[in-house]
């Protein structure tokens, strides 16, 4: 019988499967110039730079010191990424795979504020495309957006997501597509 992980153990089973995906992502969607990075320091230091910020949840302006930290805290088969363009930091996103890993879930996503940053429209694109090749990775059956804003949905569902509502009231609707 195959011994139990420690947490740290499986931090970094996920930690080395991020790297993976971070690094095959722009090839896989052939946008070379994309670079995915963990939401380190200097992308948390960008975010406060981005243009006319006054954003306000659901909406983007995330608190996302907070976030990063309560997610690698509690969830280390989260997903996170900021997406970076040369060296503008153009989005930051955050989810995580559910508990028996038969769904992965974005749950948070931001684009830059800055109107003419290099993937403007792209961003939701790029986080797709990474959030489901680490659930693809990992068995997942299908992915989720978790209570999408009203304006993206349509986006999301050119990109082959359907919409949900949630069990109860208090379940989120979500966007979902099988991997």
């Amino acid at each position: 019988m195959d011994k139990a992980l420690s947490f740290q153990e499986h931090r970094d089973k996920y930690s080395a499967l991020r790297s993976v995906v971070y690094s095959e992502v722009p090839k896989a969607i052939n946008m070379p110039g994309v670079k995915l990075t963990p939401i380190n320091m200097i992308a948390l230091e960008k975010y406060k730079l981005w243009p006319n910020n006054s954003r306000t949840p659901p909406n983007g302006g995330w608190d996302w010191d907070s976030w990063v930290a309560h997610y690698r805290g509690k969830h280390p088969k989260r997903f996170e990424a900021a997406i970076w363009f040369g060296s503008i930091l153009c989005g930051l996103l955050l989810g995580k795979m559910s508990a028996k890993n038969v769904h992965v879930r974005l749950e948070v996503l931001e684009g830059s504020t800055d109107t003419a940053h290099p993937l403007k429209g792209r961003v939701a694109y790029i986080a797709l495309s990474a959030v489901e090749m680490y659930g693809y990775a990992l068995g997942a059956k299908e992915a989720r957006i978790i209570d999408p804003v009203d304006g993206a949905v349509n986006s999301y569902k050119k990109l082959g997501y359907e919409l949900f509502q949630g069990a109860s009231k208090n379940e989120p609707r979500y966007l979902a597509k099988v991997l």
